[in-house]
């Protein structure tokens, strides 16, 4: 019975050592952490029109590909990096501009079930980081890379996994 517990006991710890390590490399990463939508700061989009001809071309279907829409001017106008809730890096997409959007976007190229499965993967938690401002450290949190949040066009009734 002992034994039992001073097992329990040290398995308990070294998970709760494991997760406060988790904590201070994603705290490397990220200084601040705004959740989207922050106070319509942010859109997050599971998906991304596809349109014949470019923008205001008749859409054709969507691609399923993951887009961070910016309101505010807050980027570095780069790529941003993406990481899991434990700070591990598992993407990067390149920023862009979006009409009437004053931050732009960045428009990931990799697919948004891609996405999602990397972070589950290793932290068993669909939460995705986006690095927006490198210098000061801020970054979006996504509750879940495979759902929209702040919109409701494309795919966003629906879970990409």
């Amino acid at each position: 019975m002992k034994k039992k517990i001073l097992l329990s006991l040290a398995t308990f710890l070294s998970l709760a050592a494991i997760s406060m390590s988790a904590e201070a490399q994603l705290s490397k990463v990220c200084k601040t952490v705004q959740t989207v939508p922050f106070r319509g700061t942010y859109i997050y989009k599971n998906s991304a029109p596809l349109r014949a001809g470019g923008p205001g071309g008749t859409l054709i279907g969507f691609r399923r590909e993951p887009t961070l829409i910016m309101n505010r001017n807050i980027s570095n106008r780069g790529a941003t990096k993406i990481f899991d809730s434990r700070g591990r890096r598992i993407g990067t997409c390149p920023w862009a501009s979006a009409i009437g959007h004053s931050g732009g976007r960045f428009r990931c190229t990799m697919q948004t079930a891609n996405l999602r499965r990397s972070a589950v993967k290793g932290t068993r938690n669909a939460q995705i980081y986006f690095l927006v401002n490198p210098r000061t450290k801020l970054c979006a949190r996504v509750p879940d890379a495979g759902r929209c949040f702040g919109s409701v066009k494309g795919l966003c009734n629906q879970l990409i996994k």
